[in-house]
This record gives C-alpha cells, sequence and structure tokens, in this order.
C-alpha cells in the first residue's frame, strides 16, 4: 500500500507571512530589510543584500521588491508596518514622509521589470522577481518555526509614558502628607515617628536615596551615521526613475548599464562626503559590485536588436540541409514547422530550449524515430505510424528544461 502526501500550500503561505521577518534598524544598511531576513532564517543578510543588488542591476526587480518589503515589513519593536500606518492601521516610527516615497518608487518601479512585447514571462526582472519569492517560500519551507530569541527581536516596545507622568523613586512621600494630603495635620514620616524635624519631612527617605551614578565610561564605537542610508535610499530612487522613465517614457538609451551608472555616481557623491566627514563606509560595500557591473557591462557589447535565443522563435525547415544545424533556443516558445521537408536520406535532427513550449509539426508521410522529454513539464509526443517502409528515416530528439512539448502531425 502506497500513500501520497500534499503540501498544503495556502496553509504555508498564511504561515510564511505571519511569522515574516521584522526589520532591524540595528543591523541595517539601508532599511533593515536584508538583516531581518538573515536573523528570521538564520543566513548571513550579505547574501540577501547581495541578491537584492543583483536583483536590482539585471531587470530592475530589486528595486522594487526591497521598497516593497520596505513598506510591508514593520520595524522592530513598532506595531505596524509604514504601508499600515500609513492607512491608519497602527503607529510606525519615522514619518510618514518615508511612507509616501516608498509608495511613489514601487510605482514608478513595477512596471519596469516586466517582459518585452507581449510575452510577461520573457523579462528578466520578471525571473528574478519569481525566483526571490521562491527562495522566500523555500527559507520558510526550511526554517518554519523561527529560531531561538525570535520573539524578543520581533516584540513590539511598550508606548512609552507621557512626559510628567513618572515620579522619581525619592519623591514617595508618607499617607496623608504632601500636596494632594487631605486637610489636617501631616503625618510624619516612617524615619520621624516622633515628629522631632518637621524641617526635613520633603526629604527623600534615607533608604531610598538613589545610588551615585558611575562615572562616565570611555566612549565606544561611533553612532551610526546616516549618510549610508540617505546616500543609498537616493540611488534606489534615481534607479526607480530612471528605470521608469526608459520603460514608460520612451528613453531607449537609459539602458541598464546607464542606469547602473546613475546609481554609481549617486554612492560616488555619498563617498566623497563620507571622505570629509569620514563617515559611510558601508557604501564601499554597494560601490564595488556597482563598479563591477558597470565595468563589465561597458565591455560587453549588445547585438542590435538583442540577444538571440529569447522571445517567440518560429522556424521552418524546408530543405533537408538545413538539418544540418540543430535549433537551441533559450526563453520563450519555439514552433519549428517540418510539413515541407523530403528526406534524401536518413538524418538526425535535435530541437532543444531551456524555458518555454517546444513544438514541432511533420509532414503527414514522413517516417520519424521520435524521443521528447522535458525536466519540468509536460510531454505529448504519440507513437507516429511508419508512412513509408523503408525510406529515409528521421532521428528526431525534442527537449525542453521547464515548459511543454508537444509534436504532431
Amino acid at each position: 500500500m502506497s500513500s501520497t502526501s500534499t503540501t498544503d500550500v495556502p496553509s504555508e503561505l498564511r504561515s510564511l507571512w505571519r511569522t515574516r521577518p521584522v526589520r532591524t534598524p540595528d543591523d541595517a544598511k539601508i532599511a533593515g530589510v536584508c538583516g531581518g531576513f538573515g536573523r528570521r532564517y538564520g543566513v548571513d543578510p550579505v547574501l540577501f543584500r547581495i541578491a537584492f543588488v543583483i536583483a536590482a542591476l539585471w531587470g530592475g526587480a530589486g528595486v522594487f521588491l526591497y521598497a516593497l518589503l520596505w513598506l510591508l515589513l514593520r520595524s522592530a519593536g513598532d506595531e505596524a508596518s509604514k504601508g499600515e500606518a500609513l492607512i491608519g492601521k497602527g503607529r510606525a516610527s519615522g514619518s510618514k514622509v518615508t511612507a509616501v516615497i516608498l509608495v511613489v518608487v514601487v510605482l514608478l518601479s513595477a512596471p519596469t521589470f516586466g517582459g518585452s512585447g507581449d510575452s510577461l514571462v520573457v523579462g528578466a526582472g520578471f525571473l528574478m522577481a519569481v525566483a526571490m519569492l521562491a527562495g522566500w517560500y523555500g527559507l520558510h519551507r526550511r526554517t518554519p518555526v523561527p529560531p531561538t530569541g525570535w520573539s524578543e527581536v520581533s516584540a513590539v516596545r511598550p508606548p512609552s509614558p507621557r512626559a510628567g507622568t513618572t515620579r522619581s523613586a525619592g519623591a514617595s512621600q508618607e499617607p496623608g502628607s504632601g500636596p494632594g494630603a487631605p486637610y489636617g495635620p501631616p503625618v510624619p514620616p516612617s524615619w520621624d515617628p516622633l515628629g522631632a524635624a518637621p524641617f526635613a519631612w520633603d526629604l527623600p527617605d534615607p533608604g531610598t536615596i538613589p545610588a551615585p551614578a558611575p562615572a562616565p565610561q570611555p566612549s565606544g564605537p561611533r553612532s551610526r551615521s546616516r549618510l549610508t542610508k540617505v546616500t543609498l535610499g537616493l540611488a534606489l530612487i534615481a534607479v526607480a526613475v530612471s528605470a521608469g522613465l526608459s520603460t514608460l517614457g520612451g528613453l531607449t538609451w537609459l539602458d541598464s548599464t546607464r542606469i547602473a551608472a546613475i546609481a554609481l555616481a549617486v554612492v560616488a557623491g555619498g563617498l566623497l562626503i563620507g571622505a570629509v566627514t569620514r563617515r559611510g563606509h558601508g557604501l564601499l560595500v554597494v560601490a564595488g559590485p556597482l563598479a563591477g557591473f558597470v565595468l563589465l557591462a561597458s565591455l560587453v557589447q549588445v547585438p542590435e536588436g538583442g540577444w538571440e535565443g529569447t522571445g517567440d522563435q518560429f522556424v521552418e525547415i524546408t530543405d533537408p540541409v538545413q538539418l544540418g544545424t540543430p535549433v537551441a533556443h533559450e526563453i520563450g516558445s519555439l514552433t519549428v514547422d517540418m510539413r515541407g521537408l523530403e528526406l534524401d536520406r536518413d538524418r538526425d535532427y535535435s530541437v532543444a530550449s531551456d524555458m518555454g513550449e517546444v513544438r514541432v509539426i511533420l509532414p503527414p508521410d514522413l517516417e520519424v524515430d521520435l524521443n521528447c522529454r522535458a525536466d519540468l513539464g509536460s510531454v505529448d509526443c504519440p507513437d507516429l505510424p511508419v508512412r513509408e517502409p523503408g525510406g529515409p528515416v528521421l532521428s528526431l530528439d525534442v527537449a525542453t528544461g521547464v515548459g511543454s512539448v508537444t509534436v504532431t502531425r
């Protein structure tokens, strides 16, 4: 007897959101999103920062996802996220102006990582966003229960008491004395039961005199500068605005290399200011990958018309000589029409795609030795009867990594 178990995906997604990370300002380069993910799932935050930088440069999804998580994840100690506070569902630290700016960044960057043409799936940014969200889901499945100490990190701070409501330890008075005492003779404090020193009754009880304050210790590490956060925030806004102008405004010259160069210019300005004020050392973590990307992208020349192997592709085979060149596609749908082919001898041919639908149309009277496979997807390759016994045979191999394979006559 065999048994099968199915994963309750909706329940897992609800658990993922219920135990979602909180932003950690004490471990933050910008807003603490990566630090929160690192603490929640036990992963070095640097890896998350690298992933967001790569996603921001390759398709623009990193800007959108980081701004969205900044808006939706509450900061450690806050009772609500900036997005919830913006619509009146709780209180969050910081200004509402930041939340409004984040909404603008999300709206401007959302269309920038979609696909080109009529297909959304071919967009590199879309694929990066899906990959990062799938990675989050995988991290949750690996660590569904928050680690030890997470309750202290994600706990909501109690509201601070209002000014004027606290009283010092030494200001306590005996019942019947003090400004709120009823009419009548004041009651002596416990340390003067005979009432011999009424002139000193307003002094604190000797047992409650606070200990002298400790001597000041040598100054510890300097407080973290806001230069890094401000500079990276301005760089993200510059990337989002540039990507929006490129996609929505039709400024095609604003490609990924120039957008990265704009972000690098903003970071370089922050480094110059930091060199004078001796702050902003955290910008070096971002400046290095940015400079490397701009340098490599400047050296690699993109051919006119874009890279081959992406998008929808149609191939028509009418001459046996064409079978000497196999078809290799990367992303998108691939259709190979062989209805006009007449074989002169036995030949081999292969059709392969990394991601997308693969469809092959054969002539009705061609004898084919067919081999179909899909690493992740469906295969529809029926047994093809022999049309001309003794005639030339086409050994056809059709494969895809992720997608579907269909062969018809």
